[in-house]
């Protein structure tokens, strides 16, 4: 195993630590691009929701400088990713427009 992994795996650990304390998800904290604007659209309007819930119990935590109880913090799973790759093909959708319209 390589140093660059094992870095990896301690950064992985300690942000999935840290997203865990608040209940979010690695996705809910990518910034808003335009090409995760678009793949927002595109996921089932289920996960848009308990994304936005997710997003105000974090709030919530942080204004009242708390973290969620360690039983719910033990059940997170912040790597689990859903919309990752949608927002990997919206970029790739917005370069092939970007290519095709291109004088």
């Amino acid at each position: 195993m390589s140093l660059i992994s094992k870095v990896a795996g301690l950064y992985q650990k300690s942000i999935s630590k840290s997203l865990g304390m608040y209940g979010l998800k690695y996705d809910d904290a990518l910034v808003d691009t335009a090409a995760v604007q678009t793949a927002l659209h595109w996921i089932k309007g289920e996960d848009y929701q308990a994304r936005t819930k997710r997003i105000a119990r974090a709030t919530d935590c942080s204004l009242k400088r708390s973290y969620l109880p360690d039983e719910i913090q033990a059940i997170q799973r912040p790597l689990d990713f859903y919309v990752s790759d949608k927002v990997v093909e919206a970029e790739k959708l917005a370069q092939e427009r970007a290519d095709l319209t291109r004088w």
